[in-house]
């Protein structure tokens, strides 16, 4: 797709959103991609996920243009082209992990794509079941992290999992020790149900991954549409000049945007057939 064509662009979550519950992208959620690629709008993926586990659901010929991975730390030419990167100083990472690790919660270092065991992970409690299953998910590419925390060196972001945050009270925890940090929630794509927390550099978010792509391509905002399911991808929705959210968002998210069907119902082809209607150049 020729930069110099493109003035519009679809920004849309992943997992939960543009994949239906068994990580397969349904067929007129596909067709809605291809209308997009036909009507030279840009197709955003901003996901939690590494490039790597990007990689697990995505082909070479997943119908889209442009990546976020990292909650937006790192953005690709689709398929796997770098474009952008920020990543957390190795002085920022141990001062986080040292503190996850005197708080005894369960969390992983993800470094960056470069390194072949990319997930280091430090278990501090005794029951964690989604834990264990990422840390299966990912047996190949993780390994327990040194005692030595000042080993460390750059990450793209830390990761903590929780099988609960009663009132939240974690996250105001992390907050308030880690406040030069963003700490973004997330609920696991693997059980549904747990609490994950993402530390990244303050710099780091899907809106802001969103920002330096319109910029790059010549889009202004009033352009754009998002489309989500998650508090993670609230900055986004927010940022944008239309945000539609799939029906099976938190009824907090669903208090606030315009909502369409499930992503088991094809929700991200509602969104953009609607948007299409409503901005027809």
């Amino acid at each position: 797709m020729q930069d110099d064509l493109i003035n519009q662009a679809v920004f849309t979550d992943l997992d939960g959103t543009l994949l239906d519950a068994t990580d397969t992208l349904p067929s007129k959620n596909r067709e809605a991609l291809h209308f997009l690629g036909e009507k030279k709008i840009l197709r955003v993926v901003v996901t939690g996920r590494s490039l790597v586990s990007a990689k697990r659901v995505l082909d070479f010929h997943f119908p889209i243009d442009v990546l976020a991975t990292s909650t937006g730390g790192e953005i690709f030419k689709f398929p796997n082209h770098l474009l952008h990167s920020i990543v957390m100083s190795p002085e920022h990472v141990r001062r986080a992990a040292k503190l996850l690790k005197s708080l005894n919660l369960d969390f992983m270092v993800h470094s960056t794509i470069s390194q072949e065991r990319y997930i280091k992970w430090s278990r501090n409690t005794t029951q964690n079941r989604d834990f264990e299953e990422r840390l299966r998910i990912y047996s190949q590419y993780q390994e327990p992290l040194s005692d030595d925390l000042d080993k460390l060196n750059a990450a793209t972001q830390l990761l903590v999992i929780c099988p609960n945050d009663h009132g939240g009270y974690i996250k105001k925890l992390l907050e308030k020790r880690l406040f030069e940090y963003n700490i973004i929630r997330t609920t696991s794509p693997l059980d549904h149900h747990s609490i994950w927390y993402e530390i990244m550099p303050k710099e780091v978010s899907k809106s802001r991954a969103a920002i330096w792509i319109c910029q790059h391509h010549g889009i202004a905002r009033e352009k754009t549409l998002a489309i989500g399911n998650d508090f993670n991808d609230l900055d986004l929705l927010r940022w944008s000049n239309s945000s539609y959210v799939v029906g099976n968002s938190p009824s907090e998210l669903r208090h606030e945007f315009s909502v369409v069907a499930s992503n088991t119902n094809n929700g991200f082809a509602d969104a953009v057939y609607k948007w299409a209607r409503a901005n027809p150049d």
